[in-house]
């Protein structure tokens, strides 16, 4: 359902995300399948289906659900017979936090300033008090769920825009480097390039299509971690529990209200880090369980963090000697920055010079979270995030603009012109 114009007048990149938010590929962080959810697979054979039918002859679906492809480029190999390959990234899930199924795509009458009211739920309403980046975005059309799903967005727009970015550079002759497109799974839930293969990628520099807004590029995230605190207790009848009970729920409960209020990610922004008691088990006096999620954008910062941790917890079993109280701590992923720089600093000087080629000022933005490039760079695969245009990701009022779509699109093609360039300049 769409409102004002019909959707075979938009533009083509628009016209594949619409196609391609109402596949349901919403992964799943309890499921221990690769990928968590087999109808990320669905989406998956879309886009080898039209890949191919635009021209591209190397594209590959596997036993996981990447989908790899090639761009052929247009430069010559160096002196040493070696050639820079770019990678382009995009992943196919969204998020647990709100339902993808049957999303109900709706692009609206050129926006004016006020408020928008989804009808699948009218109490979902787009407004600039809440949402002041809608006001930057007057006169373009914007493209939401009905209200009752997310849009997704993230990272769809991503998706759409480097199938679109394929069928466009087939037709330009333009120098550019061999570019390797990859769709990857569960990026939601931490585990998008787990299985990716970076050898059969073949991939010495890459970006990951999956920021919010416009005109950003981030190479700066959270060191992450999430720990994992069991408490098992006692059970008996609560009229005669005096000096016998052992509550796990109680217990757990403390331990959440130990965290610090005031570094949580509801009173926190920026470069400020947090503890967020992010999901508890369906506990009961014997057994209460909880996963708590530590940020921080620095190293040492998040070993504090961990620390902390274990010592609310050493505490607690100290107050509590009849429990059993344990914590496991995992690391997640590391600020991808210093991994950047060290690796190709080329990644980031030339996304920032192809948007001076397109005239606009690209602007830092730090990722208070995580992304597939965070996970690439630690690998050795320097990637950082640029913008796909959308906004309020893993929520009903997400948001993204045909407008937007498109500035994407013109940029990642910028972005590929620019190492053309650059790459051209060193007889590669």
């Amino acid at each position: 359902m769409n409102i004002g114009d019909p959707e075979h007048t938009f533009p083509p990149v628009t016209r594949r995300f619409l196609r391609y938010v109402r596949i349901d590929t919403q992964s799943n962080p309890t499921s221990e399948t690769v990928p968590s959810t087999e109808k990320q697979k669905n989406l998956a054979r879309v886009l080898v289906d039209e890949l191919c039918e635009i021209g591209l002859k190397d594209v590959e679906m596997d036993q996981y659900g990447y989908v790899v492809s090639t761009i052929p480029g247009t430069l010559n190999a160096n002196s040493h017979g070696k050639q820079t390959v770019l990678a382009l990234l995009a992943h196919m899930d969204t998020a647990p936090a709100e339902s993808g199924a049957n999303v109900l795509p709706m692009v609206h009458p050129p926006y004016d300033g006020g408020t928008i009211v989804l009808p699948g739920d009218p109490a979902v309403k787009l407004d600039p008090e809440r949402q002041p980046a809608l006001l930057r975005h007057k006169g373009e059309r914007v493209i939401t769920s009905d209200g009752t799903t997310l849009l997704g967005s993230d990272d769809k727009a991503g998706v759409a825009i480097l199938v679109q970015l394929a069928e466009d550079l087939l037709r330009d002759e333009s120098p550019r480097p061999t570019i390797r497109l990859c769709f990857t799974i569960d990026e939601e839930i931490g585990r998008g390039v787990d299985h990716l293969d970076l050898d059969q990628l073949g991939a010495s520099v890459a970006y990951t299509l999956d920021g919010s807004g416009i005109d950003t590029i981030s190479f700066e995230t959270f060191n992450a971690a999430v720990g994992y605190v069991k408490v098992a207790g006692l059970s008996v009848h609560p009229g005669y529990a005096k000096g016998v009970l052992v509550n796990a729920v109680r217990i757990l409960a403390e331990i959440v209200a130990s965290l610090p209020a005031d570094e949580a990610p509801e009173t926190t922004e920026d470069r400020e880090g947090y503890y967020h008691a992010h999901t508890t088990s369906a506990g009961d006096v014997t057994s209460a369980n909880a996963q708590i999620i530590l940020r921080d954008f620095s190293s040492s910062g998040l070993v504090e963090r961990k620390q902390f941790l274990s010592s609310v917890v050493d505490r607690k079993r100290e107050e509590y000697p009849g429990a059993s109280i344990s914590l496991e701590i995992k690391d997640e992923y590391k600020n991808m920055r210093s991994y950047i720089e060290e690796l190709d600093i080329r990644t980031i000087e030339i996304a920032f010079e192809a948007a001076l080629d397109m005239g606009i000022e690209l602007k830092e933005e730090i990722i208070r979270g995580g992304t597939d490039g965070a996970r690439l760079s630690e690998k050795g695969l320097p990637t950082p995030n640029v913008f796909n245009g959308g906004y309020d990701y893993h929520s009903r009022f997400e948001w993204n603009t045909v407008e937007n779509l498109e500035r994407s699109l013109a940029y990642t093609k910028a972005l590929v012109h620019c190492w053309g360039r650059h790459l051209s300049d060193t007889s590669e």
